[in-house]
């Protein structure tokens, strides 16, 4: 299935078509992935509508970006971005075309941004979660998504060939009225299966269905769930991982 362009998705996102087409329409129905990745992009663009001069990020220290460089073996050519300390406000008397493209180009720089935190607090979780690999129970991490805070493992446990079982366990969950739900997800994240709802103390011990080929279904992820009388996938993940064994 041949996915929506990023243009299109952005454009969708801003509001610069009055609705999706047809064809957007049907294919936003039917492909999870892009429609997780178009109301991950509409959540960007409500929240740069908000922001004001009291939102404005003071520069992080030295030291986070040289830690980052150093985690991810780029050695030390990574250097923290030129004018971090925040955007100087000058009038805008661009023509209009050139403030959309301004618009687009700051919505990108947005993206960037989450995918920087989002590996940051990858690397983060890799620190405080001390987790083992064991040959019979071979343990992975879930990597913070929409939950920055939150940090977790999974672990396969094989009874046989066809009893199986996850342990999820997951910490810095925020309260929520709704729940936590946890998947099997293929490669494109276009394709589930439900396993059950996380407890309150973030664990839960959840079997997987016999039929299931897990070399189809390699990625685990929890999803932020409201009791709406949909059990879709709600397209807002907390944390998410590979699951290995």
């Amino acid at each position: 299935m041949e996915h929506l362009l990023t243009a299109e998705l952005i454009d969708l996102a801003l509001g610069t078509d009055a609705r999706p087409s047809l064809r957007q329409h049907d294919h936003l129905d039917r492909c999870l992935e892009c429609s997780c990745e178009l109301s991950r992009l509409r959540e960007v663009v409500r929240a740069a509508r908000d922001v004001s001069t009291e939102d404005l990020l003071t520069a992080p220290p030295d030291r986070v970006w040289r830690s980052i460089a150093s985690e991810l073996h780029l050695g030390a050519h990574l250097q923290p971005p030129a004018g971090s300390g925040g955007p100087t406000t000058v009038p805008d008397e661009r023509p209009s075309r050139d403030r959309a493209l301004s618009r687009r180009s700051a919505l990108f720089c947005a993206a960037t941004g989450l995918a920087v935190a989002t590996l940051f607090g990858a690397v983060v979780t890799a620190r405080l979660t001390d987790g083992t690999p064991s040959a019979a129970s071979p343990v992975s991490r879930l990597a913070p998504l929409a939950v920055p805070e939150a940090a977790g493992t999974v672990r396969l446990v094989r009874g046989s060939a066809t009893d199986r079982e996850v342990m999820v366990t997951v910490a810095g969950l925020p309260p929520t009225d709704g729940y936590y739900e946890v998947w099997l997800m293929d490669q494109s994240h276009s394709r589930l299966v439900p396993l059950g709802a996380l407890r309150a103390d973030g664990t839960a011990t959840l079997p997987i269905p016999p039929q299931i080929d897990l070399s189809a279904y390699p990625l685990v992820d929890v999803s932020v769930q409201t009791y709406n009388g949909n059990p879709a996938h709600s397209c807002k993940s907390a944390v998410r991982g590979r699951l290995y064994g």
